[in-house]
């Protein structure tokens, strides 16, 4: 069975005042070097798990880290944040982190860098051949603003409500080399394309080439890079999942040497569009049939497509428990709306603590404050 891996990136915020704060590095100098790291901006932290065939193991492995992130940012009066970009959020309180990296990047995106100050979930699946996961592209294309769809945990940016349920993926598509990449035809093919964009100035280096899905730039894997930040981690294991059902999916078609779907260019960005804006609440596009359908008729389909696949797995019963409630309940996005009309936006920084922190088996004897566990248990 093929290894998953997750990155998760969060907010950082001051418990006191609801708002992000550049306090990572602080953060991190609590917390054990290796799944442990910092991003671009000092006012995000991430993790990284080690790869896994059970989605259990998985599951476990992120809950632990999760837990041991939210007890250190509690020592220091701090909370953290998964959600697609933080609702009290002020430019002026976001620098950028020192590495020299990073600091030419802002030279050279100016105002995208400054603004890029969003988080995101990122799904790693090993494979066995380079050539056929980059030939897997062009067959989980299609699929990818469903995904992106369903993690959608961002409308809010600076205090305001965007109107999109995911504003961070509207973030992420500004940057000259981000979304689908079309297809190619061998992994070289796909290096070439990177080196390319290196040599003339797009991107600054292989690291920080991120489009929707590429091939690792370190070991054999395939990288999902569309979904927001989630504070509920079954619904990250079951992306997790669907995107391992569709890796599967894909590199069967490979091997069968089948021709692969081939939707417009302007219909591909259109439908990551779409997504970003309603979400799970509203229509999605199938880019390949040109139409649009509401979410829920969509989502349901593309587990039903991949449902060999994912019971090949095991992961068939967890993905269609998580999924049917997300369903059921609304998108992240939603309830971050809900939440503001009810309270404001202090009240969407509670509830996002109280969900990120959900799974970590917070106690009277956590080090956390009494209204966060009080937030936590409700």
């Amino acid at each position: 069975m093929l290894k998953l891996g997750i990155q998760e990136e969060f907010h950082v915020v001051d418990l006191a005042t609801k708002r992000t704060v550049s306090s990572a590095p602080a953060l991190l100098d609590r917390l054990p070097a290796g799944p442990f790291v910092g991003r671009s901006k000092e006012s995000t932290v991430a993790i990284a798990t080690s790869t896994h065939a059970e989605p259990d193991a998985l599951r476990a492995r992120l809950t632990e880290l999760r837990g041991t992130l939210v007890h250190r940012a509690a020592g220091l009066r701090l909370g953290v944040l998964a959600s697609g970009t933080a609702p009290m959020m002020s430019l002026a309180d976001v620098r950028t982190a020192p590495e020299a990296r990073y600091a030419a990047w802002d030279d050279e995106y100016a105002e995208l860098s400054r603004g890029w100050i969003t988080c995101g979930m990122h799904v790693r699946v090993e494979v066995e051949d380079r050539d056929v996961a980059a030939r897997a592209i062009a067959w989980i294309t299609p699929h990818l603003a469903t995904l992106s769809a369903l993690s959608a945990s961002s409308p809010f940016w600076a205090g305001r409500d965007t109107g999109y349920a995911s504003w961070r993926q509207v973030c992420v598509e500004r940057l000259p080399a981000a979304g689908p990449i079309g297809p190619v035809r061998s992994a070289r093919e796909y290096d070439e394309l990177v080196a390319s964009l290196v040599a003339v100035g797009v991107v600054p280096d292989r690291d920080l080439f991120l489009p929707a899905l590429r091939l690792s730039p370190r070991g054999s894997a395939l990288d999902l890079r569309v979904c927001d930040a989630i504070a509920d981690v079954e619904v990250t294991i079951a992306i997790a999942a669907l995107f391992r059902a569709l890796y599967l999916y894909a590199s069967d078609a490979v091997v069968a040497d089948r021709t692969p779907p081939t939707p417009s260019p302007m219909l591909a960005r259109g439908a990551m569009w779409r997504a970003a804006r309603s979400g799970i609440e509203g229509d999605l596009i199938d880019p390949v049939a040109a139409v649009k359908l509401p979410a829920a008729t969509v989502v349901r389909a593309l587990v039903a497509e991949m449902a060999p696949y994912l019971r090949e797995s095991g992961d068939l019963d967890l993905v269609e428990v998580a999924i049917g409630r997300l369903l059921a309940r609304g998108s992240a996005a939603a309830g971050q709306r809900r939440a503001a009309r009810e309270g404001g936006p202090a009240a969407v920084v509670d509830r996002v603590l109280a969900q990120t922190m959900a799974c970590v088996g917070i106690s009277d004897s956590s080090p956390l404050p009494a209204s966060l566990l009080d937030i936590a248990a409700s």
